[in-house]
């Protein structure tokens, strides 16, 4: 329905564009030799077509939109988690150092099977990877690689931010982590995919300090299922647990030259580099 109002909305801009363009007995239907405006006179339709009003299944910051990893739960050093929700499971790392060189590791268990591998940004435009699964040649590669780990650490994130409330410095001694919503979504997303979490939701659970400054984590979330179309499903409930640690101490400035890409490949802007030894080789080959 959206879609539909937006496309008429922009038709109907069009059409009383083209209307003010013409002289006044073409618009009473009288005989006119003038020709009718060119498609390049007409003024572009705006580009939000989008009805007024806040939709609740996207991310912002009024009690109306949809709960998003966006605070400083979201900042942080580096996070393992073990996802799991009835047959699945998932097993996720994410590290991010200074210089943007975040390294991802991803390896997960369904009935249908199992995937897994480890993406490594290079720059901008490059990544290195590995993987024994097949890969479908026309998917956005990173983002099928890293859509699942990125959503898993946003959702712990947002979970955390939720049901602390207060600061990841301010967690000296275990606590009890409990949040929820009749209202709101929760949201995980990625430049090409989204995952909605329906409400009502609850989270329970604790963190508590752990080893080397991290924290570590156990939850348990129930929610509503969400189709394609954003709509929530009244009759069913899910559950899922994450466990983990995470740490939001100083951040390395890089990682190690001698990082190890022996059998990884080297991709950029779509295209496969030569082979490379180490990440000081694979900088070298970028650019960087």
């Amino acid at each position: 329905m959206r879609r539909r109002l937006a496309t008429l909305l922009s038709a109907a801009c069009a059409a009383a564009a083209l209307l003010a363009g013409l002289p006044a007995a073409a618009q009473s239907g009288a005989s006119s030799a003038t020709a009718l405006p060119g498609l390049s006179a007409l003024p572009k339709a705006p580009a939000n077509t989008r009805l007024p009003g806040i939709d609740p299944r996207e991310c912002g910051t009024s009690k109306h939109a949809a709960l998003c990893a966006m605070g400083r739960w979201a900042k942080f050093a580096r996070m393992d988690v073990k996802l799991t929700a009835g047959t699945f499971s998932g097993a996720y790392t994410m590290e991010k150092p200074q210089s943007g060189e975040v390294l991802t590791t991803y390896a997960e268990r369904m009935p249908g099977g199992r995937r897994g591998g480890e993406v490594l940004l290079v720059s901008d435009d490059a990544f290195a990877y590995r993987t024994r699964e097949k890969l479908p040649s026309d998917a956005d590669l990173l983002d099928y690689m890293l859509g699942a780990p990125n959503m898993a650490t946003q959702l712990v994130a947002v979970l955390l931010d939720q049901g602390v409330l207060e600061a990841p410095s301010d967690v000296t001694q275990p606590r009890t982590v409990s949040a929820g919503s009749a209202t709101q979504f929760l949201r995980t997303e990625t430049p090409n995919t989204a995952a909605l979490y329906g409400p009502p939701w609850r989270v329970a659970g604790t963190v508590r300090p752990g080893e080397d400054g991290r924290l570590a984590f156990a939850l348990r979330l129930s929610f509503r299922p969400v189709d394609a179309r954003g709509k929530v499903d009244a009759m069913r409930t899910e559950t899922l647990e994450l466990a983990g640690t995470v740490s939001y101490g100083d951040r390395r400035a890089t990682m190690s030259d001698s990082f190890d890409l022996v059998g990884w490949k080297l991709v950029r802007d779509g295209n496969e580099l030569p082979a490379v030894a180490t990440l000081k080789e694979a900088r070298t080959s970028v650019g960087r």
